[in-house]
């Protein structure tokens, strides 16, 4: 055998040494960007498909996710994957003796805080996080960005309209399209002792208002009330603007009778152009004197220079009748007598 000979065999021998030490790297290599993961990570069986992602199980019961070539992009170590969106995925994990649902980036970076005990999705649109320590709702996007500036009490998904609810008051939004539409509000308000719900649903006027302009009008209501009946108006440039003492009515008379009903109720727009509004309701009470009264009230509501709600001025319509039949000292009006 010549040198040469000899030369091109050393050659291949090198090269088959060479591409044998390579396989063996390919088959056992266990670096994060491969599927085959020894151990207890290793992959057990694929639960669910998001598009080009996998979410699997490891054999050590917990989940992580696969990318479109089968490398680990989120390694197997959350108790639940719960959805998968190109900036985002919503996993669970167990803080503190609790089971809480947060969101992390595909560098594992927390970008949703692990403070929900779930998140329900509404439709396609839209997702409703309830927060575990309090059961507040945050309405979220397909994309988990906050639609609402604040939290709600509770949050319901029925008839086509999601109610949303705030201490008393219910708010009521069309979310079939991309953009939610409010559609109806319920508004609970005092009058001395008692209280009342008054409703707003013309889709024309909802189209115009926000939450805040109806709890506005509704806390304004109720503050001018409370200073007719106590006769104190000191607080009234609160919640009116320009010349409030002549725009506003101030009788003594409201301070003997005692509310026993409030009654119909009406919302209307004055002007669009001005931002002008008309709440009007019925107030039925009982006077010290054995006299029966009938207190029509219309509230008129403008934007100041700061979008605000205020009062600018007010129309009430006072009627008394005399009882038909004396009063023992203990007995009191029918409810139903007028």
């Amino acid at each position: 055998m010549n040198n040469r000979a000899k030369l091109l065999i050393s050659v291949l021998f090198i090269a088959v040494i060479v591409l044998c030490v390579g396989l063996t790297r390919f088959y056992f290599d266990v670096t994060k960007n491969t599927a085959n993961i020894n151990g207890e990570n290793r992959v057990k069986s694929i639960i669910n498909t998001y598009g080009d992602m996998k979410v699997f199980e490891s054999v050590n019961g917990f989940y992580g996710v696969l990318d479109a070539d089968g490398a680990v992009v989120i390694e197997p170590e959350w108790m639940e994957i719960l959805d998968i969106t190109p900036e985002m995925v919503l996993v669970s994990r167990r803080m503190n003796d609790a089971v809480l649902i947060g969101g992390i980036d595909y560098e594992e970076n927390v970008v949703l805080p692990f403070v929900f005990r779930s998140v329900e999705r509404l439709n396609r649109y839209y997702l409703n996080g309830t927060v575990a320590e309090d059961n507040s709702s945050i309405i979220y996007n397909s994309s988990y960005e906050t639609v609402f500036l604040h939290s709600y009490d509770s949050a319901v998904y029925e008839n086509e309209l999601l109610n949303l609810q705030k201490g008393e008051n219910h708010f009521y939004y069309d979310i079939s399209g991309n953009q939610p539409v409010l559609r109806k509000i319920e508004m609970k308000c005092s009058v001395g002792e008692i209280s009342f719900l008054w409703r707003v649903s013309n889709a024309v006027y909802m189209n115009d208002l926000l939450e805040k302009d109806f709890e506005r009008i509704n806390e304004c209501v109720q503050k001018y009330i409370d200073m007719l009946l106590k006769s104190d108006f000191t607080s009234l440039p609160e919640i009116s603007g320009g010349d409030y003492i002549g725009s506003l009515t101030k009788p003594n008379s409201f301070t003997d009778i005692t509310f026993r009903e409030v009654n119909r109720f009406s919302f209307s727009v004055q002007s669009f152009e001005t931002s002008s509004y008309d709440f009007a309701f019925t107030i039925l009470g009982d006077g010290s004197d054995r006299t029966k009264s009938t207190i029509q009230v219309h509230l008129y509501f403008t934007r100041n220079a700061d979008n605000q709600m205020i009062l600018t001025s007010s129309d009430l319509n006072f009627q008394r009748a005399e009882l038909t039949f004396p009063l023992a000292p203990s007995q009191a009006v029918p409810e139903d007598e007028e």
